[in-house]
């Protein structure tokens, strides 16, 4: 019989499996087709579960796909900043006008972006990207996605630098 420390654990002893994150990571190149409707990638289809929130961007520069969990912690969010302040409403007017809940995939896993939000944010780009955005999932034109990108790179020194000083706080 082999004796063990009181520190170390034994072989048969198992780590319980952690709960699947809800962190969306990775980037994909897609296309929508005729009908406005989009591939969303397994792995982001198996974490946004059954029904989920079609909604634009915090910017309206994208559209954002939310698990309905954390679209329902953004509501709240918006709920504690209060409906007394103009600019807000008039913020959430236009927010609420293009989201859309209780979305599902369909059975090849695309999920139709409807026309109002497409129209306003994709305009008439068929050529899309989707990333993981932490907590949703976030599809931009593939236009979109190129300046962001060169824009991203230009500014990298200044992020790298302001990440240091972070880092040394």
């Amino acid at each position: 019989m082999t004796e063990t420390n009181p520190g170390e654990a034994r072989a048969e002893e198992t780590v319980p499996l952690k709960k699947p994150s809800l962190r969306f990571i990775g980037s994909y190149n897609h296309s929508l087709d005729n009908k406005g409707r989009l591939v969303i990638p397994q792995g982001f289809r198996e974490k946004l579960g059954e029904t989920f929130c079609i909604a634009p961007s915090f910017d309206f520069n994208s559209i954002a796909v939310y698990p309905t969990e954390m679209w329902e912690k953004r509501n709240q969010t918006y709920e504690r900043l209060g409906n007394l302040n103009p600019a807000l409403n008039r913020y959430l007017e236009q927010f609420y006008a293009l989201s859309f809940d209780d979305q599902s995939c369909d059975a090849q896993g695309r999920i139709l972006l409807p026309v109002n939000i497409r129209t306003k944010i994709l305009q008439e780009e068929r050529d899309v990207e989707i990333t993981g955005a932490n907590d949703h999932v976030r599809i931009v034109s593939a236009a979109v996605s190129r300046t962001g990108w060169d824009s991203f790179r230009q500014e990298l020194p200044d992020l790298l630098q302001l990440i240091a000083g972070l880092e040394q706080a």
